[in-house]
C-alpha cells in the first residue's frame, strides 16, 4: 500500500492506539457529563479558594456566576448540580464577590468595613491587600479579583485534565483486555501481514467517531478466541498496559500523527505549483 512495510505497521498500530484512545476519551466523557464532574471540581476549586467560607454559598447564589438556579441555596450541600456552572468567566466571579460583599446596597468607597468582617483571616488579609492597591477603583479591584481567581483556576483546571487522564487510562486498560488488543501481538502480527503484501487498513478520519474506531479496530488482528490460560494471560498484560497507556496521548494526537505518516512522499514533500 505505502511501499514499506515499515510504514504499513506504524500506520497499523497509530490506528490501533488512535481508536483505543478515542473510545476512551468518549467514554471518559460521557461519564463527567452524567455525573458533572466539571462542575464538582470547579465548586470544589471556589471552596479551596475561599477556605470554605459561607462566601462561596454566596457566590454560587449570584446570579453572575448561577444564573440557571433560583439563588435560594440554604447550604452547599443543597445547590443543585444539574444547574451549577462548569465554567465560571473571571470576570463574573469578581464582579459577584463584589455584590456578595457589599450586598448591592453598600458604595464600593465604603466596601473596606465588609471586607474587614470576613472571618477567615488569610482570605481577610488577602482582599483587604488588593482592595487597598485598587485605591478606590472599582474595575481595578476586580481586575486583581478576575486574575486571583484565575491563577487558582489554572491549578484546578490542571488538577481535572490529571483526574481525566487517568480514568481514560482506566477505561483504555478496560477496552484493551475486553478486546484482547495487545500491542505486542498486534506488533507482531501486522509485520508478519505486512510482509505478505495483504495488509490493507482503512484509515479513519480525523474527525471518526466511537463508531468509526470500533469498526476500524474489528480490522485489526484482537478479540479473543479461545479462554487465556493463568500463564498466556500473564504475557498479555504488558500489551495491554502499552495499549493503555497510548490512549494519554489523546485521540488527536494519534490522528494527527496518522495524517503526517500517510503524507510521506518519496521525494519530499509536493512542491506548491504557482498560480
Amino acid at each position: 500500500m505505502f511501499g514499506s512495510i515499515v510504514l504499513e505497521v506504524a500506520i497499523g498500530m497509530i490506528v490501533c492506539f488512535g481508536s483505543v484512545a478515542l473510545i476512551a476519551s468518549s467514554v471518559q466523557e460521557a461519564v463527567a457529563s452524567m455525573f458533572r464532574l466539571r462542575a464538582r471540581t470547579l465548586l470544589a476549586g471556589v471552596t479551596q479558594l475561599l477556605n470554605g467560607h459561607a462566601l462561596v454559598l454566596d457566590i454560587y447564589n449570584n446570579a453572575l456566576v448561577n444564573p440557571r438556579s433560583d439563588g435560594c441555596a440554604a447550604s452547599i450541600g443543597n445547590l443543585s448540580m444539574k444547574l451549577a456552572p462548569s465554567y465560571i468567566a473571571p470576570l463574573n466571579f469578581a464582579r459577584a464577590l463584589v455584590d456578595v460583599l457589599g450586598r448591592g446596597r453598600v458604595a464600593f468607597g465604603n466596601l473596606r468595613p465588609a471586607l474587614e468582617a470576613i472571618s477567615d483571616q488569610q482570605i481577610r488579609d488577602c482582599l483587604c491587600s488588593m482592595y487597598d492597591r485598587a485605591a478606590g477603583n472599582a474595575a481595578a479591584f476586580e481586575t486583581e479579583l478576575a486574575q486571583w481567581f484565575d491563577s487558582a483556576m489554572d491549578r484546578i483546571s490542571g488538577a481535572y485534565k490529571r483526574q481525566a487522564q487517568f480514568w481514560a487510562f482506566v477505561f483504555a486498560m478496560a477496552v484493551a483486555i475486553a478486546f484482547n488488543i495487545d500491542a505486542c501481538h498486534v506488533l507482531t502480527s501486522l509485520w508478519k501481514t505486512a510482509a505478505t503484501g495483504l495488509l490493507h487498513l482503512p484509515v479513519p478520519a480525523p474527525e471518526a467517531n466511537v463508531n468509526d474506531a470500533v469498526s476500524t479496530l474489528d480490522r485489526l488482528p484482537i478479540g479473543w478466541s479461545d479462554p487465556p490460560g493463568f500463564i498466556e494471560t500473564l504475557y498479555r498484560i504488558p500489551g495491554w498496559l502499552i495499549t493503555a497507556t497510548s490512549s494519554l496521548f489523546g485521540a488527536p494526537f494519534w490522528f494527527g500523527l496518522l495524517g503526517k505518516i500517510t503524507n510521506l512522499r518519496g521525494a519530499g514533500d509536493k512542491p506548491n505549483v504557482a498560480a
